[in-house]
């Protein structure tokens, strides 16, 4: 019978059994961020309207071709903002430690595409290293972008990140615990270590 989950820092659950480790990370934000990117969303979501009705109105055909294109890249970064809005209402990362593999999901509420990865050929497990105040590092750690991963190690010539948006102190304490679980489940039997690299790769990091 599987434990209560445990938790560490503020967005990670530990749940430990004799067969796995679950970490979850849940992706909430704080309400006021959660309120905000909603408006922004039906803010959006009017401009739109606005856009795809002048199309129908105007008669011009310069105008139409114009208010097409504006409504082409309009519905484009409406799909991203929506995505984010539903990642932080649903979103979690889910990763789990079992014998011989690591499987990682992206998911949105419970489904989501999984990679599974063969410990044997997982190496450099440790920290992403970014400069703190660059651009880019802000954007990553900007509540409306699917991204900041702080985790990553490397297989099979890969990169392979994870641990959206954490803290450095959260994310210090997600390596421990895959170093803990490799090291408890990392064992695989002689008919395992005959196999090619287990990598079914169907989702990387959204962004």
């Amino acid at each position: 019978m599987n434990s209560a989950p445990k938790f560490i820092g503020k967005r990670i659950s530990v749940l430990r059994s004799k067969t796995d480790i679950v970490i979850t990370i849940s992706q909430k934000v704080e309400r006021w961020q959660e309120t905000l990117l909603l408006v922004w969303l039906m803010a959006w979501a009017f401009c739109g309207v606005a856009f795809i009705t002048n199309i129908f109105l105007i008669q011009g055909s310069s105008e139409k071709i114009f208010l097409a294109v504006c409504s082409a890249l309009w519905l484009y970064f409406f799909i991203r903002l929506l995505k984010v809005f539903i990642w932080r209402k649903a979103g979690r990362e889910v990763i789990c430690v079992s014998h011989g593999k690591i499987s990682i999901i992206n998911a949105y509420w419970k489904k989501g595409k999984e990679e599974v990865f063969n410990m044997q050929h997982i190496f450099k497990l440790g920290l992403i290293k970014a400069k703190p105040a660059s651009l880019f590092a802000f954007l990553d750690n900007s509540f409306w972008i699917i991204g900041g991963d702080k985790v990553g190690f490397n297989y099979s010539g890969e990169k392979v990140r994870l641990g959206k948006q954490l803290t450095v102190k959260d994310a210090e304490l997600l390596v421990r615990v895959l170093e803990t679980g490799i090291k408890e489940f990392g064992r695989v039997s002689s008919q395992e270590k005959t196999v090619e690299p287990s990598h079914t790769t169907k989702a990387q990091s959204q962004r």
